[in-house]
């Protein structure tokens, strides 16, 4: 008899970011220098990875918290220290509870970009806006249950 898994997007997103972070688990990824000699997608998926960790309440609180309630303390030492720790070393602790928090939060773009405009490089935000938007079109469908059926053995 089949066993049958639900496994949601959620649990892909996560699976893609353990996979990347097990590739780079002997070199360090970042933003400012080997991640360009990187392609695309693994860019991405690190740049999405950052933006959870930055706005996880269980990575990032002090971030969380000016995002859902008040963006123009964004502009803040703590919340540069806490993007710091996401792009070094939080973005591999990302869980499936992170990623439905920032969905279920509703964070507009709004505070988004002003986060982004005091905290990331210029350089980056091209690849961070384009990681927040297929971030937010991915998890815009309401189905998001894959079903695999996999024989016992």
């Amino acid at each position: 008899m089949p066993l049958k898994h639900n496994i949601t997007k959620q649990d892909v997103l996560i699976t893609r970011i353990r996979k990347l972070s097990l590739k780079t688990r002997t070199s360090k990824i970042s933003l400012k220098g080997d991640i360009a000699e990187r392609n695309f997608e693994d860019l991405r998926l690190f740049t999405t990875a950052v933006i959870i960790a930055s706005f996880s309440s269980g990575l990032s609180w002090k971030t969380h918290n000016a995002l859902m309630e008040n963006p123009s303390r964004l502009n803040s030492s703590e919340i540069k220290e806490e993007y710091e720790s996401s792009l070094m070393t939080k973005w591999k602790n990302v869980s499936v509870e992170d990623v439905s928090e920032i969905i279920g939060k509703g964070i507009s773009d709004a505070a988004f970009s002003t986060w982004m405009y005091f905290n990331v490089d210029k350089r980056h935000h091209g690849v961070y806006k384009e990681a927040w938007e297929g971030f937010q079109k991915e998890f815009l469908d309401s189905c998001d249950d894959m079903e695999i059926a996999r024989e016992s053995r």
